[in-house]
């Protein structure tokens, strides 16, 4: 008859298969974040999909374009959309546009995926804008492995390329979830403002929807337990996306070489009530940050959205429109996908899309009298 195995062995087995399924998946976890972090190829077909294949019922009330913006490495693909209607016939000269939004997604899918998302913004501004949706490393039909700096460089080029080919235009960037990271990431940058040179005065404005604050705040979001591994896992975390931190370091200093420095006062963040992935307190915690006011994590984010709005009025510039400064809206009934399909979204892009317009348009009056006493 065998021996049966003593308590010692089987204690181990109990305890030590669970604790190896344990490591394993940490191991994974970190091994294989960048899967995580950057789901380029989610949904199946994401990778492949083609402009050609959308029904054109999807294209109502815009002309859309693939386009493959070239660099010294390797080159990205993105989606320009431009109104259309039976009034616009045909697409106005680049020279002729006046708007441009530069979109940058989330981490999942492809800017075919955001036709519904583009209309929207569409219908929002003021003038007939062209929207500029890049598709960074290992997204669509882009080459290359994911990493933060690698996608910064992506985006880069995108905004240069947007304002070299829209030469009139005014920018605004659109970042949704991880792409709200990755735009202040962007404008944090301290050689962006010497890369553009000239062009960089005609970035006006940032709107922010549902951005996180990190991706070690998300996998604390994530993972709240703390007998979970997880969360102790954040200090291994390779692309950390420091949104927050990235608005922190701009402190109380107001002339900032950044151009993050420039546009803090003038960023537009919107958040879902509902947002069922990133905390809505993310949002309201880059406000109080970009505000230069300390933010708390206690109380509901009810108390924390009011705050915002009573101090949003301090904020203000001279000659600054009112729509314009730093602000908080919290999309009632929202997800983390559909805040634009609501009213409260469609009011606040709307708003903030014609007072970067009426301001591009004071600057201008004000400027053409200079213009003309020196050609005198």
């Amino acid at each position: 008859m065998p021996t049966p195995p003593s308590p010692l062995v089987v204690a181990s087995i109990l305890a030590g298969v669970p604790a190896a399924l344990w490591a394993y998946k940490c191991a994974m976890m970190v091994l294989f974040q960048r899967k995580i972090i950057y789901m380029g190829y989610a949904p199946l077909g994401a990778r492949t999909d083609r402009l050609a294949d959308i029904p054109r019922s999807y294209l109502h009330g815009m002309t859309c374009s693939e386009l493959r913006v070239q660099s010294s490495n390797k080159p990205i693909s993105a989606l320009l959309v431009r109104p259309s209607s039976p009034s616009i016939p045909a697409p106005e000269p680049d020279v002729d546009t006046r708007l441009v939004v530069l979109y940058l997604q989330g981490n999942a899918g492809n800017p075919l995926h955001r036709l519904p998302v583009f209309q929207s913004l569409l219908a929002a501004s003021p003038v007939n804008p062209s929207i500029l949706a890049p598709a960074p490393r290992s997204y669509w039909t882009s080459p290359g492995r994911p990493t933060q700096p690698g996608i910064l460089s992506d985006y880069t080029l995108a905004l240069t390329h947007a304002l070299r080919r829209f030469p009139r235009a005014h920018v605004v960037l659109y970042g949704h979830s991880l792409g709200g990271a990755v735009a202040l990431c962007l404008l944090a940058q301290p050689s962006l403002s010497e890369i553009l040179g000239k062009d960089a005065e005609r970035i006006r404005g940032v709107i922010l929807e549902n951005p996180f604050a990190s991706v070690p705040a998300m996998v604390e979001a994530l993972y709240p337990q703390k007998w979970l591994p997880y969360r102790y896992l954040t200090p291994f975390v390779w692309d950390r996306w420091d949104a927050l931190g990235a608005v922190r370091q701009l402190g109380d200093v107001e002339e900032d070489t950044t151009l993050l420095g420039r546009l803090r006062r003038r960023i537009l963040v919107l958040t879902s009530e509902n947002d069922e992935v990133v905390p809505k307190e993310m949002g309201a915690a880059i406000v109080h940050a970009a505000m230069g006011k300390p933010f708390s994590e206690n109380g509901t984010g009810r108390e924390k959205v009011n705050e915002t709005r009573r101090t949003r009025g301090r904020t203000k510039e001279r000659g600054q429109h009112e729509s314009l400064c730093t602000r908080l809206v919290v999309v009632r009934g929202a997800l983390h996908e559909d805040a634009w399909k609501r009213k409260e979204w469609a009011e606040a892009v709307s708003a903030y899309m014609h007072s970067v317009m009426a301001e591009a348009n004071d600057s201008s009056s004000s400027a053409s009298p200079d213009m003309k006493a020196k050609s005198v």
